[in-house]
């Protein structure tokens, strides 16, 4: 499938500013009054890995507004993809995201994993054109995620007390926010491992999105 310009672009853009955002968020320090904070579950990396003890504020630094400057340029982008999501653009439909919500998506879906997954285990991929299902539930997933951190982040944007104690809604907001970034972060790994398997077995999927 060949995608429209105007997507083509967004994918770039979008691409672009969320892995910018993924290492200024790993490097930056978290503005307002430290604390000694313990993940809800071992395997959950807090979202204030940089904070000081508990007393300690810390002031808002560059990097953080860069965080916050790059969150709402992501947001920006998400809500053109959405508006372009109801288009008949070539390749923007919200059908070819969320295929998993209809009848025939399903049906493919579980043709596709089950004539593939032979493959997959050998670290080959089928044609473009013969996986198209499940490279769109994965790219759906990935857009889907990203919604609900850029939500997230809106509400922290608007709610964070960078002088002080953060609320416990704000916290729990962070929190989700951290945890949803792990997921993005899992996706994204999968989706660029996949780009990387069908560049090398010759299936050229980049010149397909690329401006």
């Amino acid at each position: 499938m060949q995608y429209a310009g105007i997507l083509r672009w967004n994918h770039s853009l979008l691409a672009v500013c969320m892995v910018l955002q993924l290492l200024v968020g790993e490097l930056m320090d978290v503005p307002g009054e430290g604390a000694e904070h313990e993940a809800a579950a071992g395997w959950i990396i807090s979202a204030w890995a940089h904070s000081m003890p508990a007393g300690t504020v810390v002031e808002e630094s560059w990097m953080f507004e860069v965080h916050e400057f790059l969150g709402l340029t992501v947001v920006a982008l998400l809500l053109l993809r959405l508006i372009l999501a109801l288009t008949d653009l070539p390749g923007a439909n919200w059908r070819h995201l969320v295929p998993w919500c209809f009848a025939d998506g399903r049906r493919a879906l579980k043709s596709e994993i089950s004539s593939q997954m032979a493959g997959w285990k050998q670290g080959k991929l089928a044609p473009p054109e013969e996986g198209e299902t499940v490279a769109r539930s994965v790219h759906g997933l990935m857009l889907l995620t990203a919604m609900a951190i850029g939500t997230a982040g809106v509400v922290l944007f608007f709610g964070w007390n960078e002088h002080g104690h953060q609320s416990e809604l704000i916290e729990f907001v962070g929190e989700t926010h951290e945890l949803l970034v792990g997921v993005f972060e899992a996706l994204l790994a999968a989706h660029v491992l996949a780009v990387i398997l069908h560049q090398r077995q010759g299936h050229d999927i980049v010149s397909r999105i690329k401006p």
